[in-house]
């Protein structure tokens, strides 16, 4: 395997292909590698990310043009399966990704016959698709949900087509158009800490599977005395930092859901779909399932897209009484960006939403501006200027 700084190249075996294959007529005619193919989990965000490029031509589950194929594979198409009784081994030359295909068998997704749910011939469509713009693609890049699911999927996929190629990493937290064309055209912007961060979810994941099925006991979680407000514990993997009542954190799924079920009366399964399709309609980042602070970069986007907020119909009066962006929500215990961010808006102004769409929206909206709306007393106050000290200092000489 080898590495550079926009993408990561793996070599194989013997590639695998179902017993019969059906090929777009359009991607037929092509006789080069000449695409560069994104490849998405869901149909809105792939309208979104095919407009940002330039691939307007509509096809059967694809879009094409300017170069580029953008296609989807409407959740993770493809299963891995743990191959218990083997002992973790990393060999001097291989990578995590090659040590994760190792341990796990691939297939296409087989919903439980017990629901009523078989393999569905749009599937076998859609991967003979991905597997046809594969062929053609000199660069394939992952544009899969911003998380480590998102990455799961895609390496199922990888390994179940083997089909040897350079893949970018796309993440996209936020779907702007600029964000788009920037980790479409270079990929992930911190390759290193990307790498790492990856290694280390899938040396995580290789734990808890091995464990699955060695029925081991979890440890029992110490009760904790004596917490106060700006302490960080620990549950499990996930780092929970206790805030006072007064403060109102960002969202992420769990909280909004939590938010969804009392004041609106959604359900988790519509309050998911819902928060998805407003990540996918460029409108809020990408709902992550636990983390709800966020970095220093978005604070900073946060000081523009409160101005975009004053023009909500339900809380834009609130948003104008934030003259300064709150700095209580930053990363500040070693988080990073990779295990997602609390839910922000994007600076974009919704149209076109559906009734239900629109409240959801506006709960996020109200919880956004109450959580970059400074506390009274927080923050220091404002430094006099140098001049202003320097001037003040010279008339003190005088008069002395």
């Amino acid at each position: 395997m080898t590495e550079g700084r926009s993408g990561t190249s793996l070599c194989f075996s013997k590639p695998l292909h179902p017993s019969k294959i059906y090929t777009p007529k359009t991607i037929t005619k092509m006789t080069k590698k000449n695409l560069v193919t994104v490849i998405t989990d869901n149909r809105l965000v792939a309208d979104t990310i095919a407009t940002a490029v330039g691939a307007t031509q509509k096809h059967d589950n694809f879009y094409l043009g300017n170069g580029y194929a953008v296609t989807w594979t409407n959740g993770n198409i493809i299963e891995a399966k743990f191959k218990p009784g083997e002992k973790f081994v990393l060999a001097s030359r291989q990578e995590m990704r090659q040590m994760y295909a190792h341990h796990f068998e691939f297939s296409m997704r087989n919903y439980d016959e017990l629901l009523g749910w078989e393999k569905s011939k749009e599937d076998i469509a859609r991967l003979n698709t991905i597997r046809a713009l594969w062929d053609k693609s000199h660069t394939i890049v992952n544009a899969m949900s911003p998380c480590f699911d998102g990455e799961l999927a895609f390496l199922n996929l990888y390994w179940y087509l083997r089909q040897p190629v350079k893949v970018l990493r796309a993440w996209l937290p936020r779907l702007r158009k600029s964000a788009i064309l920037m980790a479409v055209g270079n990929g992930a912007k911190d390759p290193a800490k990307y790498e790492k961060w990856l290694g280390e979810q899938i040396a995580n994941h290789f734990i808890e599977a091995d464990a699955e099925h060695l029925a081991l006991v979890e440890p029992e979680t110490a009760i904790l005395e004596g917490i106060k407000v700006g302490d960080t514990i620990q549950v499990g993997e996930i780092d929970l930092h206790i805030v006072s009542p007064d403060e109102q954190p960002l969202y992420n799924m769990t909280t909004l859901w939590m938010a969804a079920c009392v004041e609106l009366g959604f359900e988790f399964e519509k309050t998911a779909s819902l928060a998805y399709t407003l990540y996918a309609k460029s409108l809020i980042s990408f709902p992550s399932l636990y983390q709800n602070t966020v970095p220093e970069t978005v604070t900073r986007e946060m000081e523009k897209n409160m101005r975009v907020l004053e023009y909500n119909p339900i809380w834009g009066a609130k948003a104008k009484e934030v003259n300064t962006i709150s700095r209580r929500n930053n990363f500040r215990y070693g988080e990073t960006g990779y295990n997602g961010h609390g839910i922000v808006t994007t600076g974009l102004h919704p149209v076109g939403l559906s009734r239900d769409e629109e409240k959801l929206y506006n709960l996020i909206v109200k919880r956004v501006i109450e959580a970059f709306m400074p506390l009274p007393g927080e923050g220091s106050k404002k430094k006099k200027s140098r001049r202003y000290r320097k001037a003040k200092a010279s008339k003190k000489v005088k008069t002395a």
